[in-house]
């Protein structure tokens, strides 16, 4: 498929500009792709970042993401000479658009791996923390940089990063802005491998072809559970639950899962 339509706008995922996709098998591979700024993001970019994770959420032969950059960076963040030129209107409405973008891909209804392979600072840093997963390149760096810049974190960061190293590790990294490497990104739980910058993708790949291969409406329900399940009581968590289990009886994958359960052997999911 070289085009989608969300509403009323139609892109061809041939003629992107801020970044690239390609199909591998049935993982969609989204690199940012602004290696001369370490893939800074312009406000400009986010509308294009955001409806190619719309496409990917709703295409079914997409049954997971693995988000990578281009180049030496990751994600260097916003893209502060644009701000500079453009004071304080070019950052509000960059905020606005970027909360919207992370919350869907934090939503996202498929497993979505963040193949950090440089800089990963500022909102490029939130960009990771909201996949499911993250591998890292030796050549990693992650900062939650924002107040070295005067302000605070405005991507996720300080509602993502203590749900994955704890309240008060998150705070000496945010409050300091301090950069971290691989190593100690992999020490604290940032990331789940570390691996050499020539594997990275491999790497990545592997687990996101796992997931893939996987019953792709449970597991996309499972994730709305998990992360749904920051903010609710244990009551509602159930009830959540239970709602999405109804959901996967009436799929394909279920109905596989259970005679493969019978006949002893590995189930082959559909997707469905």
């Amino acid at each position: 498929m070289h085009g989608f339509r969300t509403g009323r706008d139609a892109m061809d995922l041939t003629a992107l500009t801020c970044c690239t996709w390609h199909m591998d098998g049935d993982v969609g591979v989204l690199t940012l792709n602004r290696p001369e700024r370490l893939n800074a993001i312009a406000n400009t970019d986010i509308d294009e970042l955001d409806r190619v994770l719309a496409y990917a959420g709703k295409e079914p032969s997409v049954r997971a993401v693995v988000i990578t950059g281009a180049g030496r960076g990751f994600c260097s963040g916003a893209d502060v000479k644009e701000w500079a030129a453009k004071a304080d209107a070019a950052e509000e409405s960059w905020a606005v658009k970027m909360h919207r973008t992370i919350a869907r891909l934090y939503w996202l209804p498929k497993p979505v791996i963040a193949a950090v392979n440089g800089v990963a600072a500022g909102s490029g840093f939130d960009i990771a923390l909201t996949a499911d997963m993250r591998f890292a390149s030796t050549a990693a760096r992650f900062g939650q940089v924002y107040t070295q810049r005067g302000i605070c974190p405005d991507a996720g960061g300080s509602y993502l990063l203590p749900r994955i190293v704890g309240e008060t590790r998150a705070a000496e990294l945010i409050y300091t802005g301090r950069i971290i490497d691989a190593d100690e990104a992999l020490r604290i739980g940032v990331v789940s491998d570390v691996v050499p910058p020539e594997k990275l993708m491999d790497r990545a790949l592997e687990q996101a072809r796992i997931f893939a291969a996987g019953p792709t409406v449970a597991i996309g329900e499972a994730k709305r559970n998990i992360r749904a399940g920051h903010t609710l009581g244990i009551e509602e968590a159930l009830r959540n639950e239970h709602r999405g289990a109804l959901l996967c009886v009436h799929t394909e994958d279920k109905a596989e899962g259970l005679a493969a359960a019978i006949e002893k052997r590995r189930p082959v999911f559909v997707g469905r």
